[in-house]
């Protein structure tokens, strides 16, 4: 029998989180309060900026929002994954992914997390739920982070690619498998599966689903 899977989006479907959410928790703790303060002032002006890029390039919005993490120890921000989850992602969970992703444990179907966020904030969820974890690395030099991933973000066709090996190399049969995802960034992964699942989607995703009749789901903290 061929195995089934079920691949997720974290940010905006799992979790009401952006990959913003981490980077403020890890500059609180990992910067001087002084620094720290001059950047949250800066966001002002970053954070609608990475709007803007996000709505035409999520791939760009991605990097300009990674290069943040320039400088700081790779080191100290893996020793803190726990509190981090503990603190930014587990409060923010949505109800109706729990009881999705149990519900797919209990009918044997893997559970894979395809995520833009960051392999070590993503790690714990994933563990939590026995699932494996697609994300991305920032590269890092003399023991800190450079700011630069390595690999592609995963938005778009990566996103999609990522599945594609994933099922290759796991013999998942992707006809009889899920996704789901929540903005128009994760058409291509939902076009994947037999069985795609467009949660809370965006108004170009949910365009798109109710055209194509997919199915559905709106899920709330």
């Amino acid at each position: 029998m061929a195995l089934r899977a079920a691949y997720c989006d974290v940010d905006g479907t799992l979790t009401a989180t952006t990959i913003v959410t981490p980077l403020i928790w890890y500059k609180r703790r990992l910067t001087n309060p002084i620094a720290f303060r001059l950047w949250m002032l800066s966001l002002a002006v970053r954070g609608p900026w990475w709007l803007l890029i996000d709505r035409f390039n999520r791939g760009a919005s991605n990097r300009a929002i990674y290069s943040n993490y320039r400088g700081l120890s790779r080191e100290k921000t893996e020793s803190l994954r726990g509190e981090c989850y503990a603190e930014c992602l587990r409060p923010r969970l949505m109800p109706g992914a729990t009881e999705r992703l149990k519900k797919f444990k209990r009918d044997g179907i893997a559970i894979v997390l395809v995520t833009g966020g960051l392999d070590f904030v993503m790690q714990p969820l994933a563990e939590e739920f026995g699932a494996a974890c697609i994300a991305p690395r920032l590269l890092e030099k003399g023991g800190e982070f450079t700011g630069e991933l390595d690999r592609p973000a995963l938005t778009g066709m990566h996103k999609a690619d990522a599945v594609r090996e994933h099922a290759k190399a796991n013999g998942v049969e992707l006809a009889q498998s899920f996704a789901l995802g929540d903005a128009f960034g994760d058409l291509e992964m939902l076009e994947c599966v037999g069985n795609p699942i467009a949660v809370s989607p965006d108004s170009r995703l949910k365009k798109i689903a109710n055209e194509r009749k997919w199915c559905i789901e709106c899920w709330s903290r």
